[in-house]
């Protein structure tokens, strides 16, 4: 958990030029701490809030008002415990006209300077800025130290029984379970809430048998001499395969679904040796998919990507034994991709399986084998082998006898295309098996970047009914295979008996399994991409805002998963003429800093879930009031809609504004305050724009513009004499005359997202005219001050209580912004 440092009490003088966060409410002489939403709550339910400078009497009561008073950098003890002014080294704040100062008085032009600091420094909600005084209730009203520290928002859970490496999820709606695989573990976690999940009641227990041999070979007895669960699919009749790497020896099982073993006589066949089915090594990658039918005699069976020796020499693409279950018998042997050859396989990194069809199909990335002449590259693939393959007769015999590969496209178009040539992983929807997604990385060696591509199945048909790539010797260039030169039937088909292909067809698909065309990714460009940055995961979710209405567009949300355990939601939509479009809506640290390791997404339950080696989170897809502060960016979220009449943003439904496309100027126009100022000439003005954002989302384009009888209409151009702009994009208006009265616009890329109207007082600011005001005023400073200093100490003490609670709870607690950042952002 991150230290928390708590704003000190503010002094009576603050900067002009600073954007604030939390703020003192003052209405009606009632005081009282508050972020800037529930300021504005809390003291008014229209959408216009009237601040007004006052140069008279502080403790006046009527509109409200933030007021800011002066510090002296030096001063000593004033008569009954107040301070005496030595000099002023430092101050900021605003001043009024010139013509209030009467002239040749120093004390008269001090005293002047305390009263007229009332600065209105307001934010977009209507909040002051922080550091304002207290009012004549006299007190200093402090947040409770470390409070957000155990404040657990209901749209995060968490589940975790130590580090045990959870790498592997296999999902279930029909009963509410996420299956994950972990260090000697296999969890049954309630999809509901994951945090009502049992380490000991909901788990199977499932540790290595071979400890001792595996140690002797060098392997580390606490990791890697363990036994992962790297597999597990479902099968028929309520049961689960399951395979682990027990300690760099792989078995398998298969148990129910409420984790329990199969009874003695229900013994499946085959099930033993999980070799060729998950890996050895637990950091190795493996993928499998369990395919009930379209096999050879209609007997189920597992198909798997992985590494099946201990020295990791031999990588594979296998389908084990197929057995009758009445019987027990063995009916078709295993098929594999040829050992040792570079063509087939070379050091693949396998990362995602899928049952499409009379195919299946497999996803990895491997040294390309057509670069080889020019150096060593990472080319990522697809793989395909039909399901009725049962290979040759004389020929790969134990061999696929339809294994046909070629690579995928991910890049930048331009003359020079720019690759991401490294796939991490793959998503297909379940039940939709026309699209496949796929995140993508340069090489980790160079500059770093990753990217997101799509991909159709027919685009892959399409790749694999084109021609064929071959290199005629070892010293030649890999090229297309002559039309002429291709047998028939044509290699790679799926055919009813493999074995009665010619050995001329099993000949050339032993020495061709490579095509030559790569398959490009839809619409002929990523969908998203960014720079230092490394995906590892991916899910998406098809959304349909409104789902009454036949003409409601559906929009493609993503949620790819990152190094640095953030969640990156990238939105697709297409036009009407069908060209694509995305923008990255936020970031959630959901696992930070620690990597993601598996990630699934369930629509029944609207809620995302992911795995680190510590823990797991449940997020909640229906971020809508929890994420968004304005409408601008609520309304571009498909799950969301401004509610512009509570001024508050909430899952979709009809009534709601919503602009994911970006196609409908001004929607949010309707629905921002404007916020009403009455100032002094002669003063500075700061205007807020604070809209928050995720800290890998920065924002662009952000302008003001002013709107006056005089002037017109016109964008503000910032220069150091006049117009100021903050670190978050405030404005602060120096010295403002006649003609800076009017209405100020923050725009975002066009949108506004903060409006306010000024009106400037020429006559309200008088001078002081009896030595009795100036003697009043300066008392009334000096009380201040000392209410200050004291409060300065009660805010010392409380700061040393909380970090000391902070490095307790440090020890056992972890930073999740999602849940403990104040204003839950990140």
């Amino acid at each position: 958990m991150r230290n928390t440092v708590l704003a000190p009490p503010p002094p009576p003088l603050y900067s002009t030029y600073f954007d604030a966060r939390t703020v003192r409410c003052i209405h009606h002489h009632h005081e009282q701490h508050h972020t800037h939403s529930q300021c504005d709550a809390h003291h008014h339910n229209n959408d216009d809030c009237t601040v007004t400078t006052r140069c008279d009497d502080p403790a006046a009561t009527g509109s409200k008002r933030r007021k800011l008073s002066v510090v002296p950098e030096n001063s000593q003890e004033c008569p009954g415990g107040g301070n005496r002014i030595n000099s002023f080294a430092k101050f900021s704040g605003t001043f009024p006209r010139r013509s209030c100062l009467p002239a040749g008085r120093t004390l008269v032009m001090l005293l002047l300077v305390v009263l007229s600091v009332v600065l209105p420094v307001v934010n977009c909600d209507g909040g002051a800025g922080h550091g304002v005084a207290g009012a004549n209730n006299g007190g200093y009203v402090e947040i409770p130290c470390c409070s957000h520290q155990f404040r657990r928002k209901e749209h995060v859970h968490e589940f975790s029984c130590g580090r045990l490496f959870y790498r592997s999820f296999h999902l279930d709606e029909g009963r509410d379970a996420l299956y994950v695989g972990a260090m000697d573990r296999l969890f049954k976690v309630n999809l509901r809430n994951i945090s009502e999940t049992d380490c000991e009641k909901n788990s199977m227990k499932l540790d290595p048998t071979s400890v001792s041999m595996c140690v002797s070979r060098g392997k580390s007895e606490n990791f890697e001499c363990r036994n992962h669960i790297r597999v597990i699919q479902p099968m028929s009749d309520n049961r689960l395969y399951v395979c682990g790497t027990n300690a760099h020896n792989p078995k398998d099982w298969v148990i129910y679904g409420n984790l329990t073993h199969l009874q003695r006589q229900e013994h499946v066949p085959g099930i033993g040796s999980g070799v060729g089915r998950c890996p050895f090594d637990p950091n190795d990658n493996n993928t499998a998919v369990w395919v009930d039918e379209g096999n050879p005699g209609g007997f189920a069976g597992l198909y798997s990507g992985t590494v099946a020796e201990f020295t990791k020499a031999d990588t594979v693409i296998f389908r084990g034994d197929l057995y009758n279950i009445t019987t027990k018998r063995r009916e078709y042997p295993f098929k594999r991709t040829i050992k040792y050859d570079s063509k087939w396989l070379d050091k693949p990194n396998f990362v995602g399986s899928y049952d499409v069809g009379e195919y299946v199909l497999f996803f990895f990335r491997e040294t390309a084998v057509e670069y080889i002449n020019c150096g060593k590259n990472i080319y990522s693939r697809v793989a395909r082998v039909c399901k009725e393959d049962t290979g040759g007769k004389n020929l790969l015999t134990q061999n696929w006898a339809t294994y046909l590969k070629a690579r995928l496209n991910c890049s930048i178009p331009g003359e020079f295309p720019f690759y991401f040539n490294e796939i991490q992983s793959v998503y297909k929807i379940p039940g939709d098996d026309t699209k496949f997604y796929a995140v993508f990385t340069t090489s980790m060696n160079g500059l770093m970047g990753s990217a997101i591509c799509t991909f159709t199945f027919d685009d892959i048909q399409k790749a694999f009914l084109g021609r064929f790539k071959e290199q005629a010797t070892s010293s030649s260039a890999w090229l297309p295979v002559l039309t002429s030169k291709v047998p028939e039937p044509r290699p790679g088909q799926c055919v009813n008996e493999s074995q009665s292909l010619p050995d001329n067809v099993l000949t050339f698909m032993q020495s061709h399994p490579l095509m030559d065309e790569a398959v490009s990714h839809e619409h002929q460009k990523p969908v998203f991409y960014k720079r230092d940055l490394i995906f590892t995961h991916l899910v998406v979710h098809k959304v349909t805002p409104d789902t009454r209405s036949p003409l409601s567009s559906t929009y493609t949300v993503y949620y790819a998963g990152s190094m640095e355990g953030r969640v990156y939601k990238v939105v697709q939509w297409l036009d009407g003429d069908g060209l694509s479009h995305s923008q990255l809506l936020d970031v959630y640290e959901v696992t930070t800093p620690e990597p993601i390791t598996a990630i699934n997404i369930s629509p029944k339950h609207n809620s995302l879930y992911v795995a680190s080696d510590n823990r797991l989170r449940q997020v909640d897809l229906l971020l809508c009031n929890g994420r968004y502060d304005n409408c601008l960016r609520c309304s571009q979220d498909p799950y969301c809609g401004w509610d512009k009449d509570a001024g508050t943003c909430r899952p979709y439904q009809p009534g709601l504004l919503q602009d994911v496309t970006g196609l409908t100027p001004g929607v949010c126009d309707a629905s921002i305050g404007k916020k009403k100022m009455i100032v002094t000439w002669g003063q500075s003005v700061h205007l807020g724009c604070a809209v928050k954002l995720p800290r890998p989302i920065t924002l662009k384009d952000v302008t003001w513009h002013h709107y006056s009888k005089e002037k017109g209409k016109y964008q503000i151009r910032y220069r150091a004499d006049k117009y100021i702009e903050t670190n978050e994009h405030g404005l602060v208006v120096l010295s403002v005359t006649e003609q800076d009265a009017g209405r100020y616009d923050c725009k975002v890329g066009g949108n506004i997202v903060c409006s306010y109207n000024i009106t400037v007082d020429a006559h309200r600011c008088a001078a002081p005219s009896r030595s009795n005001d100036y003697q009043k005023v300066y008392s009334d400073w000096c009380h201040e001050f000392e209410k200050y200093k004291m409060a300065m100490k009660s805010w010392e003490r409380k700061q040393a209580q909380c970090l000391n609670r902070s490095n307790i709870s440090a020890q056992t607690s972890h930073a999740n912004d999602i849940y403990q950042s104040p204003n839950r952002f990140l």
